[in-house]
């Protein structure tokens, strides 16, 4: 049976590289029906967190990373030593100034990589290392095997950077009498500059991408797609991703970190979430914000709120684009991003619709759009400009009547700060009533 490992040492969070790995060993243990392992390393007393180790095991959960076994390597400091005192015991091994080193046989080991191909490396450019320093700690090379065979991995997915590291640890293998899983390395993942992303190419830390408002699902979909493809696909769900995932369909060449590709994916995921789910997502942002409190929020009910997530997600890249639409659903100043310049017409028509809107008694969809078509149907033949006729104003038409975007960019601009958005009838309805009156009654000059 199939049995794959992640394996970060806990000296910082989880960065982007970490994360790819730790996805394309669970999609391959669970596309195989297999076990996947989390086992922190953590012999690096020095530089190991506790902190680190919450911090990459939350990082895990979001990303909806469930594992079966769980290790930390400090906990088998035992085995590690029996293991070691092994190599001593049939000179494989010997020590020096305290320490314990390996000592590297004659001739040369292959490396039969799933992805690159073999790889030769001559013995000769690899000399004696250490296994055990003077302190009495093990080093990553050795440790990492005794643990690998102990717990029965079959394959060890991980990042090109090991490559060079895998000679030593097949001695390791064959020096202990143990069989060597099949090894797969994973290409680099370069910033767009083509250079090995780092911490100047922008965030690197997946719980980053939590708070500027990523889901889960995209951060997964969009780390696939790091090096892996299914074709022309580019969207995938959780269960697509195991059901297609195969080393085989894994590239040799570098993955692009593109951010601007990231945002496109979770707009796609936006729009197939659960408007519901978007609420209870998007409820910590718009708090953060500063402009609407937690009674507001109740305040504006469960219901109202997922109709306007539902109507207003399909143009949000973000949780954090979404939170800053849905401001308009409640009592609060909102921002407008563009200019609204009435002109007389214009003025005595919202005026019109203003003092409708404040006489009715129902603001559902349907209410509104009767509300707005019977006095848009007698602003022509109601309503002149400075004596002229509606069409010497230069104001468009319908036939019969003033036409709907003579006032709807206005309209939309003064309750929903934005220029674009959902059919106006739906997203008034939502808005509501009460502040849909107060912020006409502002565009208008507050006097009403």
């Amino acid at each position: 049976m199939v049995k794959v490992r992640f394996a970060p040492s806990p000296t910082g969070y989880l960065h982007v590289g970490g994360a790819r790995t730790a996805l394309f060993n669970w999609l391959y243990a669970r596309n195989q029906g297999g076990t996947f392992v989390l086992r922190i390393e953590d012999t690096d007393q020095e530089r190991s967190t506790q902190e680190s180790i919450d911090q990459i095991v939350e990082a895990m959960t979001w990303l909806g990373l469930d594992w079966d076994e769980y290790y930390r390597q400090t906990d088998r400091t035992d085995v590690h030593l029996k293991a070691a005192q092994s190599l001593l015991d049939n000179e494989n091994a010997y020590e020096q100034d305290g320490a314990w080193w390996f000592r590297v046989p004659p001739g040369e080991t292959v490396v039969h990589d799933l992805l690159a191909g073999d790889v030769t490396f001559n013995h000769d450019q690899i000399k004696d290392f250490v296994i055990r320093r003077s302190d009495g700690t093990f080093v990553y090379n050795f440790v990492v095997v005794v643990d690998d065979a102990d717990m029965e991995i079959t394959h060890v997915i991980r990042g090109d950077d090991h490559l060079t590291n895998t000679p030593k640890q097949i001695m390791l293998y064959r020096a202990l009498g143990r069989k060597p899983p099949k090894f797969a390395h994973l290409p680099m993942i370069l910033g767009p500059d083509r250079t090995r992303l780092s911490k100047r190419h922008g965030v690197t830390s997946v719980l980053e991408y939590r708070k500027r408002g990523f889901l889960p699902e995209a951060m997964v979909n969009f780390f696939a797609r790091l090096g892996w493809s299914h074709g022309n696909q580019e969207v995938f769900t959780r269960d697509e991703l195991v059901k297609l995932f195969s080393l085989k369909r894994v590239g040799s060449s570098a993955a692009i970190f593109d951010e601007e590709k990231l945002r496109w994916l979770n707009q796609q995921h936006m729009k197939l979430a659960d408007p519901s789910r978007l609420v209870d997502l998007v409820h910590p942002f718009i708090i953060e914000t500063g402009k609407v409190t937690e009674e507001m929020w109740s305040a504006a009910g469960d219901e109202r709120l997922t109709i306007g997530a539902e109507l207003l997600r399909h143009r949000c890249h973000t949780l954090v684009d979404l939170a800053d639409m849905m401001l308009a659903l409640f009592p609060v100043e909102i921002e407008m991003d563009d200019r609204v310049e009435i002109d007389e017409y214009q003025r005595k028509l919202i005026s019109e619709i203003y003092y409708a809107f404040s006489e009715a008694t129902s603001f559902s969809y349907d209410s509104v759009e009767n509300m707005l078509r019977a006095v848009l149907e007698e602003g022509a033949a109601s309503l002149k400009t400075s004596g002229r006729t509606v069409k010497e104003a230069g104001v468009g038409l319908k036939a019969g009547g003033a036409s709907l975007k003579d006032v709807a960019h206005a309209i939309r601009v003064s309750v929903t700060g934005r220029a674009v958005g959902p059919g106006l009838f739906d997203i008034l309805s939502v808005i509501g009533k009460r502040i849909v009156v107060a912020r006409l009654r502002k565009l208008l000059g507050g006097t009403r």
